[in-house]
């Protein structure tokens, strides 16, 4: 959050203290549902700036946390009026999303007084203030502020201010006295009707309070009447007396208001309080419905392994094999972009969707391939360095399995979980807030730690590897790896780095048969004291699920029901998009395809200390040319 200091030409006087005082109950007094207030004008110069600031200000003077936006991107005048000096951020960089909400936001000298300036004017103000990204910041900032106002420009000359209004509470009309015609005020007002936002009324601005008309006349009343209430000239007792009367009216409005604000209150609370019951009601039926799907999965399964080639099996595998190729949202990684080789007049004049040249090399994707993503989840990982809603669990674990049905092989790409990327953050209610850099890994913790998590990080996911086509997706808790690695028996591995802190019998380059707790150790544990202890952990994961795999598919052969003991291990704590019939189709051909350590890729690139944890950065190229190796064919 930055700061600025706020300068004011001059202090206002009493009358316009007061009249700002007098705008402020009255908007108060219009319900607690007026939160987010935009102020607009007919034209420029009627003042609407000053009225905004000073609403603020007097908000903010009366307790309430108020946030002031210059949404004015066109013709601001804020910074330059109230001579805060430099501002580094403001409200085009948000919305552009190149910058974070709160971190554009100015903390003013003024207690309970923030300001977001507009910043830097972009091509298409009323775009960016109509977008997506507008609304959901309003929602953000409905939180931690009491009241929002919004400067916007005069609505007689864009549209601007209509396109804010909309999604306000309320709107104030700022009209300069005798500066603007009736018909024009009115033409104003229409188009703010239009919007559908609730006018609050209407400022004069600019009056004389000096003249000899009523308005003077009340003004020098007022300001006679309370400079001898407050003893400036002597204590008046009627004056006194018509005060205390007065206090006692409004502390008794004051009551009957907070009664009725408590009332409402406990209304909310019971309606949450259902809606949370419906909730938990509607979450037992999804968890049937996965337990029904899953003992479908578990019967196909059972009925694979017992040989029985029925006739509808086999047209459920083939529907499977069908779903599943048609299943991702992309034909090919968009690898075009990264190309800059010219294409020979020849080779232009055969050229076909989806192939790529590099150096010298024309290649073209395979689109029989199958990808998933397998996804290892931990709840209880060190903190991330990011503040919005992050309750489902970090990707500590990140894999591509790719299946070629060319050459019946199986490839594993193991990917660093501290690789920088592009993530989505989400707040606690699930709306979108902006894309920023961040460990991949915490990607998942944004969604729901069940499907919605799963496809947040199958997104970033396809977005590091070029729009990778993704046909499915595992998550399967960390937790689980004790029943998994005992299942099967227990996996033999040889120890690649000390991990007597967690288990005496993990000693380095000793050979040792992981059973129960030592598995998940050998697994899951890092030193995070250790500089690139994620990447030594990488390389065990590697081992490890090497060894899982063939020591699995071993144990199958030997004994099927193995694998349906394997599979009712894993299920309870797993989160898939995988169909029965797409599952009925794996499991008829996974055991003829080929898988051994040389099967592993690893992504390369570089690990660095950032400003509070290691942060892996992947070569652009290495990653390019392990894309072509791995998903491409050389065109003959």
């Amino acid at each position: 959050m930055q700061e600025v200091k706020l300068y004011f030409q001059k202090k206002n006087g009493f009358y316009i203290k007061e009249a700002f005082k007098t705008l402020r109950s009255n908007i108060e007094f219009c319900g607690d549902d007026i939160k987010v207030i935009a102020v607009t004008s007919c034209m420029a110069h009627e003042g609407k700036s000053s009225v905004a600031m000073e609403l603020a200000k007097s908000f903010a003077e009366a307790g309430n946390v108020t946030l002031l936006i210059d949404a004015d991107m066109r013709k601001s005048v804020l910074i330059g009026r109230y001579k805060t000096g430099a501002v580094k951020f403001g409200l085009s960089h948000c919305l552009i999303g190149k910058q974070q909400y709160m971190d554009a936001i100015c903390e003013t000298d003024i207690p309970k007084l923030y300001v977001l300036f507009a910043g830097p004017v972009p091509p298409n103000p009323s775009e960016l203030l109509g977008s997506r990204k507008f609304v959901e910041m309003l929602d953000v900032m409905k939180r931690p502020f009491t009241y929002i106002i919004i400067d916007t420009p005069p609505l007689g000359s864009v549209i601007d201010a209509a396109v804010v209004a909309k999604n306000c509470d309320g709107a104030v009309l700022v009209v300069e006295n005798n500066a603007v015609s009736y018909r024009f005020v009115q033409k104003v007002k229409d188009q703010l009707d239009k919007t559908g936002s609730r006018i609050l009324g209407v400022v004069l601005n600019k009056v004389d309070m000096s003249s000899k008309g009523y308005y003077g006349h009340y003004g020098k009343y007022y300001g006679k009447y309370y400079g001898k209430y407050y003893g400036e000239y002597g204590v008046d007792p009627q004056s006194l007396e018509k005060q205390e009367k007065e206090e006692q009216q409004i502390k008794a409005l004051q009551k009957e208001f907070h009664e009725n604000q408590k009332r409402e209150e406990q209304d909310k609370r019971e309606k949450e309080k259902k809606e949370q019951r419906q909730i938990k009601k509607q979450k037992v039926k999804q968890a049937v419905g996965k337990s029904v799907k899953r003992l479908l999965v578990a019967m196909v399964i059972i009925l694979l392994i017992c040989g029985l080639a029925l006739g509808g099996f086999e047209t459920a595998k083939a529907m499977g094999k069908r779903h599943l190729q048609s299943g991702s949202e992309s034909a090919w990684p968009d690898l075009q972009t990264a190309i800059d080789t010219e294409l020979k007049k020849e080779e232009a004049i055969r050229w076909q969707d989806g192939w790529v040249k590099y150096q010298d090399t024309i290649y073209q994707y395979n689109q029989e391939i199958l990808t998933f993503l397998i996804m290892g989840i931990d709840k209880n990982s060190d903190a991330i360095a990011v503040e919005e809603g992050t309750e489902g669990g970090q990707a500590d674990a990140l894999f591509l399995a790719v299946m070629n049905p060319r050459d019946n092989s199986i490839k594993i790409i193991g990917i660093n979980r501290n690789t920088m990327t592009d993530i989505d953050i989400y707040n606690g209610e699930g709306a979108y807030i902006t894309t920023t850099k961040a460990q991949i890994a915490v990607q998942h913790g944004f969604g729901d730690g069940m499907e919605k998590s799963c496809e947040y990080q199958k997104k970033a996911v396809k977005k590091l590897f070029y729009n990778l086509p993704i046909h499915g997706y595992a998550a399967v808790n960390m937790s689980a790896i004790p029943t998994i690695n005992d299942t099967v028996g227990g996996i033999d591995v040889t120890v690649l780095e000390d991990l007597t802190k967690v288990d005496d019998s993990l000693v380095k380059d000793s050979n040792v048969h992981l059973s129960g707790e030592s598995a998940f150790w050998y697994v899951e544990y890092r030193d995070t004291d250790v500089f690139g202890s994620a990447d030594m952990r990488l390389v065990r994961q590697q081992q490890y699920l090497t060894n899982m795999v063939n020591t699995a598919k071993q144990k199958v052969r030997e004994d099927a029901s193995v694998a349906l003991s394997l599979y009712q291990a894993i299920s309870p704590q797993m989160v898939t998009d995988v169909s029965v019939y797409e599952a009925a189709y794996l499991a008829s051909v996974l055991p003829n395809y080929k898988f051994d350590q040389n099967s592993f890729y690893m992504m390369q690139g570089e690990t660095v200390r950032g400003e509070e944890f290691e942060e892996f950065y992947p070569d652009e190229e290495a990653l390019y040319e392990m894309i072509l190796d791995v998903f491409y064919e050389k065109v003959e």
